[in-house]
């Protein structure tokens, strides 16, 4: 009787190369409780750098103020989403009152959060915090001589927002985390960057060449902020310019109006990244968006080359006349919704909006979940969060 043959022995890089061509992260998953060499190559570092290159962060929902809205059903991240939804705590009742804080931002699975201070001129208070493991660290106050720079007049903008994470701290898994804070002031854009490896809060100033009109300054929407290859851009609708950050060099620019592709006024828009080397300018308009194009040129970011107009991408017929907003722009996904409306009455809203994503990649349109009334501000949640301190046993 002859013994059987042994099974063939795979090296781990040929085991790597297989396993990146899972679709998902719940197939890895299951692919790992195989066995333990299975095991052992998954859960190495260098496989979940290469693993996260190739498969963004998946959508699992939408966070508001103090709201958390899950993926649902047919959204491909709606197994994980539901599975999120019940193991995180999106009420955030591990923090001290927890009524008090509201939600200002989100990335990579963390979730910035901000509590009014009881003097109305001081900044608001900050925390950061993982809803998932339930973890937290609050935020020192900025220092009152960094402070100083608002200069005490016109300023009526806080906007604190986590920076992105760079592939190499996704690659290492860094714990640390950077918060910014950006003020609006009428003559000036004021920058506090708050790093959790030194735990100390600095300063940029960046003067405008022209002042905003006292009235624009208290106008929240003209303060709209997006992210694109390692930059941080703001729109003014008043002046149609784009204040750039660059988090690389901490640095900022300007892109004037006469340079943005601005023909259909101000209509909803966002500024998104589409592939290497290339920034993105998306205008919704009549059931469809309109992407326009440029590339990013060694000046200013871009500022020394020509948009172009790139697709036309279609939005799903909803059967009902409403109004289709940008809420927000992250993860290489645009967030969508559809507010029905009466013809009469623009204000009138149904009980039910539905909100879609944008892979901007694919261009693949898919409806995420549904809210009972137009979302104003919102984040996209993607990823599970690293948490924000070492394991312990």
């Amino acid at each position: 009787m002859s013994m059987p043959a042994s099974l063939p022995v795979f090296p781990d890089e040929i085991l790597e190369d297989i396993f990146l061509r899972l679709d998902a992260a719940a197939d890895l998953a299951r692919a790992s409780a195989a066995c333990t060499t299975f095991r052992r190559v998954v859960s190495g570092r260098r496989f979940r750098g290469r693993f996260r290159s190739l498969h963004p962060a998946p959508i699992l929902g939408i966070l508001e103020f103090n709201a958390f809205h899950p993926a649902k059903p047919p959204h491909r991240s709606a197994p994980a989403a539901r599975a999120l939804a019940q193991a995180a705590d999106f009420s955030f009742s591990f923090l001290g009152a927890p009524k008090c804080w509201r939600v200002c931002d989100a990335r990579d699975g963390r979730v910035l959060l901000y509590r009014r201070a009881g003097i109305p001129a001081a900044f608001p208070d900050l925390t950061v915090c993982d809803p998932l493991h339930r973890r937290y660290i609050q935020l020192p106050p900025i220092p009152d001589h960094l402070a100083a720079a608002t200069g005490g007049s016109g300023f009526e903008e806080f906007d604190p927002f986590l920076d992105a994470t760079t592939d190499k701290e996704k690659e290492e898994e860094d714990l640390s985390f950077r918060v910014i804070c950006a003020v609006q002031c009428q003559h000036k854009l004021v920058t506090f960057h708050f790093s959790s490896v030194t735990g100390e809060w600095h300063g940029i100033t960046f003067n405008r060449p022209t002042p905003l009109d006292p009235s624009m300054v208290k106008n929240c929407i003209l303060f709209e902020r997006h992210y694109v290859h390692s930059c941080f851009y703001w729109r003014y609708w008043g002046t149609g310019s784009l204040f750039i950050l660059d988090t690389r060099e901490m640095k900022f620019s300007v892109i004037d109006h006469d340079q943005l592709p601005s023909k259909y006024g101000c209509q909803q828009q966002a500024i998104v990244e589409v592939g290497e080397g290339r920034l993105g300018f998306v205008i919704a308009r009549d059931g469809v968006l309109e992407l326009y194009c440029k590339a990013l040129g060694n000046k200013n970011n871009g500022v020394d080359a020509e948009w172009q107009h790139d697709k036309t991408i279609p939005l799903p017929q909803m059967g009902f006349c409403c109004y289709w907003s940008i809420l927000a722009a992250a993860e290489g996904h645009i967030l969508l919704q559809a507010t029905p409306q009466d013809p009469s009455n623009i204000q009138s809203v149904t009980p039910e909006s539905p909100c879609f994503t944008l892979d901007l990649k694919t261009f693949l349109v898919e409806r995420l979940c549904v809210s009972s009334m137009h979302i104003r501000f919102a984040h996209l949640y993607a990823s599970f969060p690293p948490s924000l301190s070492p394991p312990s046993i």
